[in-house]
């Protein structure tokens, strides 16, 4: 059963395992979907930044397209050190006009020129000179020519927190992490050089010695990575978890459920041997206790049928009350297996009336008294109870009285010293019964009102007796409404307390 429970809590940490790296895997990709996405953004934004400024060079382009054109560009530095590129494109456009009789034409050719300049910034490779080439030009002429080309020559000249800001990349990633699900975490970015170095657009919190992420943002003319967007994750394992939380808990109950129902199918495994040990115990100390006045009665009675026995009166007596005394004696062991079963059932006659305690407790020390006194020892009395009338049934209450008051004389190795007193507090009367005797250890002290038990095991005890005797009386008191407990000291003696309220 034990393996059985291994393997299954293995299995459901295996399943619990792959669940997280499954939720790992579908976390990295949606944070490069959404970093993706958000570089693909910022690129647009960019172009359509130079399809309103240039609109309609393109479509001047392609409609001219055929017509007879010369392109030149030529490039100028100002005394400043400003360079401007000037591209100059000159159309012909020919118009044929018919002349005199014979069908003739004249040819009228416009020549259109259109112009642009564009300035350019100085970078690291080029020293503010473009490479204005002949495909630059063959692009223009024949209108293949696209802004996107021209935004990146254009764009790459210009420093990167013109181009981009950090509100505007972290705004736009948020919205796509959210999109997909991701919501228990925030990014910290950075957009670094090609070179892996980081520029002004970067958190306070983020760190270059622990990129998580990174994706390419710019490109350069040459179709070159210019600029990365990078990014780091705070609580990034909470973000993980947050997907798996409810397979998670389903898991962790479900294990827990398994665990639970195996500690208590073993804990009640142990009850019922722990029971079935008891129980023997118990039938050894009644078959004990049984047999001495079993084997006595046999030896009265065998006694009684010798014929010498009846000439003498006096030994048929003796051998007679011999015979009932032990016949008395099994009988209150039965009476006792009696009463604890019909109190484990709610079974019990009690006959509750309004009865003097203190009465009670002096009538249940006198046959006490008798059996301390032969044994050289001594009962010290104190009634201090001023107020001792209770509701309850007078049989029962002398009956736990007695056990307890019999339990300080056998458990008493030397001449027993037992001391009863009674006294009032809480509305309650209190009986003490204390005595000398040998004392228990506070394990045996926490056992002592359970059915059965005894201090030691077997059949062999120092002390007569069947587990049964404490445990009446705890029932009893309970039944009155009122408590019972003791303290004890190894070696030196244990003290009973009985509390029982007063009538009201």
């Amino acid at each position: 059963m034990s393996i059985a429970l291994i393997g299954l809590i293995i299995i459901q940490f295996y399943w619990l395992n792959l669940t997280i790296k499954t939720g790992t895997e579908s976390f990295n990709n949606n944070v490069y979907q959404a970093m993706n996405y958000t570089t693909q953004k910022v690129n647009k934004n960019e172009l359509e930044k130079y399809y309103k400024k240039f609109n309609h060079i393109e479509s001047d382009l392609k409609s001219n397209k055929n017509k007879p054109q010369v392109v030149t560009n030529q490039i100028i530095k100002d005394s400043l050190g400003v360079t401007y590129a000037y591209v100059t494109r000159y159309v012909v456009e020919k118009s044929m006009f018919p002349s005199g009789k014979f069908n003739d034409s004249l040819t009228k050719a416009n020549i259109y020129s259109q112009e642009r300049i564009f300035k350019i910034k100085k970078d690291s490779t080029s020293n503010g000179i473009p490479d204005l080439n002949f495909d630059f030009e063959h692009s223009l002429q024949d209108g293949t020519f696209t802004l996107e080309s021209a935004a990146r020559w254009d764009a790459g000249t210009t420093p990167i927190d013109k181009r981009v800001s950090y509100k505007m990349l972290d705004s736009i990633l948020k919205s796509e992490l959210k999109n997909r699900g991701i919501k228990q975490t925030s990014p910290i970015l950075a957009v670094l050089k090609r070179d892996s170095s980081t520029t002004n657009i970067k958190s306070d919190k983020f760190d270059a010695e622990k990129i998580e992420f990174m994706v390419p943002l710019f490109l350069d003319r040459n179709d070159h990575i210019e600029y990365y967007l990078a990014a780091n994750f705070e609580n990034r394992n909470l973000a993980i978890i947050a997907p798996t939380v409810p397979v998670i808990s389903l898991t962790f109950v479900l294990t827990m459920i398994i665990i639970t129902v195996f500690s208590l199918s073993i804990y009640n495994m142990q009850i019922q041997r722990k029971s079935s040990e008891v129980k023997t115990d118990f039938i050894n100390n009644m078959t004990h206790e049984f047999k001495t006045p079993i084997a006595t009665i046999n030896i009265a009675s065998d006694a009684l049928k010798n014929e010498k026995i009846y000439t003498d009166p006096e030994k048929v007596k003796y051998y007679a009350n011999l015979i009932k005394q032990e016949n008395k004696r099994m009988n209150a062991h039965v009476e006792m297996v009696l009463r604890m079963s019909k109190l484990e059932h709610n079974q019990m006659d009690m006959n509750f009336e309004e009865v003097n305690l203190n009465g009670i407790v002096q009538k249940s020390v006198e046959p006490i008294r008798f059996i301390v006194e032969e044994r050289n020892g001594t009962i010290f009395e104190e009634y201090n109870a001023e107020h001792s009338f209770v509701k309850g049934d007078p049989f029962h209450l002398e009956n736990i009285i007695i056990n307890i008051l019999d339990n300080a004389r056998k458990y008493s190795p030397e001449a027993p010293e037992v001391r009863v007193k009674t006294y009032n507090k809480d509305q309650s009367f209190i009986i003490e019964i204390s005595d000398k005797g040998m004392g228990m250890s506070s394990s045996v002290l926490k056992k002592i009102f359970e059915q059965f038990y005894r201090e030691e095991t077997g059949n062999i005890h120092n002390v007569k007796g069947h587990g049964l005797g404490l445990a009446y009386v705890k029932k009893i008191v309970q039944l009155h409404g009122g408590q019972v407990w003791a303290e004890s000291t190894q070696g030196k003696g244990s003290t009973f307390y009985i509390k029982i309220p007063l009538k009201s």
